[in-house]
């Protein structure tokens, strides 16, 4: 496919993800997505200039972020959508920039269950992780209410309810003027203008912070060479290989090498040689901000 043809289709497929999220088609918007990955496949191996890798790059894994937060449940495994950004993580790594070490599209966004209920006009505090760089807001209302931050002498607007489009009386992730904000503190103060008979209820808070300085997983292992009899599966427990310093949660990956068949099923990768030898495959951790690389040696009896 030229490349002119394969910047069309990458666009095209992009834009009908969009149009599905815009549509809250989310299924539908999954799935198409795991196209847009591959479609960014080929512009990697292309001859393009690598600014156009580049900017492929930053709309894939910006789209990944909207379609990560998309609310439908479905059926398309979460594990495949962070494993494709795994892997154009992986070959950014190898093919384009070799100083990037991090998925520079995740955002340090916190979801934090609230449980305010206001039936009257009145200020909150509320105790947040960490400094937040936004604030949106969800819940349910009944009546006329807004709902404002408190930022030093000025009120913010986070929620109108006559703004609102909601037909059932809830709201998800609203942030009408705290979209972008300064705040001193990771101590906020909410203000609730609720009209006679009305009522507000705050279920959940949801807001960036700084990025705190992140190490990547690290292999714990005594050893990076497994021995394997032909034709029976292995199966190797990476959560028993790697550890993360800060704890985080860690996605795996391993590359594939002739003569195995791999498969990579939460932590466990399973490997089935179909020939004797030595292989070498490459365990690959990532805690979503970093990713780390570790090459062993498969030996076939």
């Amino acid at each position: 496919m030229a490349d002119d043809e394969l910047i069309k289709k990458f666009v095209d497929l992009h834009s009908q993800t969009e149009q599905f999220l815009n549509g809250d088609n989310v299924k539908d918007a999954k799935q198409k997505y795991l196209e847009v990955v591959n479609a960014y496949h080929e512009i990697e191996k292309s001859s393009l200039e690598h600014f156009h890798k580049e900017l492929a790059y930053d709309q894939v894994t910006t789209l990944f972020k909207k379609v990560n937060e998309a609310k439908e449940r479905v059926q398309v495994p979460y594990h495949l959508i962070v494993a494709a950004v795994l892997v154009i993580a992986f070959s950014i790594l190898v093919f384009l920039k070799p100083s990037i070490v991090g998925l520079a599209g995740f955002e340090d966004l916190i979801k934090q269950p609230a449980d305010l209920k206001f039936t009257e006009s009145k200020l909150a505090e509320v105790g947040l992780r960490d400094r937040p760089l936004t604030l949106s807001a969800s819940g349910e209302f009944t009546g006329r209410i807004k709902l404002f931050l408190k930022n030093k002498d000025k009120f913010e607007l986070i929620f109108d309810s006559e703004k609102s489009k909601s037909e059932n009386g809830k709201f998800t992730e609203v942030c009408e003027e705290t979209c972008e904000i300064i705040a001193d503190s990771s101590n906020i103060e909410l203000f609730a203008d609720v009209e006679k008979g009305s009522t507000l209820h705050v279920t959940a808070l949801s807001y960036k912070i700084q990025r705190k300085d992140n190490s990547a997983p690290s292999w714990t292992g005594t050893t990076k060479t497994f021995t394997a009899l032909n034709g029976k599966s292995l199966t190797i427990d990476l959560e028993q290989y790697f550890e993360d310093p800060e704890d985080d949660k860690i996605v795996f990956l391993s590359t594939t090498s002739e003569g195995l068949d791999v498969a990579v099923q939460n932590s466990k990768v399973t490997i089935t040689p179909t020939t004797t030898g030595t292989r070498n495959v490459v365990f690959i951790a990532s805690d979503l901000l970093e990713v780390t690389k570790v090459p062993v040696t498969i030996q076939v009896q």
